[in-house]
């Protein structure tokens, strides 16, 4: 029994005769290259898309209480972060804390529904997380900022603050 390749050929393309043998198979893969360009733009536009989102998520504004002021138009009821020095008046009810936080001369009533740290106490410097809500900034993330390498980096920020007190010095031995 004598295999005649020619003969198997002509009968797995006996569909094809009418299409030139070049242009059928390109036509083929072109259409699937169009296809692939088409599903690599819209696989790119989403992880650009997703890029977008998280950089955007990850940047939250960052401004102090008079600048926020300032900036609450603009702002909206986006989220972004605040600094400023926690007013004498704290008043906890429940799990809610009021209080106002002041910078450069503005203060600004917070209304915090998060666990605060133990530092938190007035008179301190914090940065805050959350929204304008009318004319209170709504949190529910506080920071305290409770290194003394803070207020010296920026004494302009920590208003009413005392210094920390310089370490002592070892006394002079005999």
């Amino acid at each position: 029994m004598a295999l005649n390749v020619d003969a198997d050929h002509r009968a797995a393309n006996a569909g094809d005769e009418d299409i030139p043998h070049g242009r059928g198979r390109r036509r083929l893969l072109l259409g699937s290259r169009r296809r692939q360009i088409v599903a690599g733009v819209v696989i790119v536009g989403a992880l650009v898309f997703l890029a977008a989102q998280g950089l955007a998520n990850a940047t939250i504004y960052f401004k102090t209480a008079d600048q926020a002021v300032a900036d609450r138009a603009k702002l909206g009821n986006r989220v972004f972060r605040i600094e400023g020095t926690v007013g004498d008046r704290v008043v906890q009810t429940g799990q809610t804390l009021r209080f106002d936080i002041t910078a450069n001369g503005v203060t600004v009533p917070v209304v915090d529904t998060g666990s605060p740290s133990q530092l938190f106490k007035p008179g301190i410097p914090v940065v805050l997380q959350g929204h304008w809500q009318g004319p209170v900034y709504a949190s529910d993330l506080i920071m305290v900022k409770h290194s003394a390498n803070y207020t010296e980096a920026h004494p302009d920020r920590v208003q009413g603050q005392p210094r920390p007190p310089n370490p002592p010095t070892p006394a002079a031995g005999p």
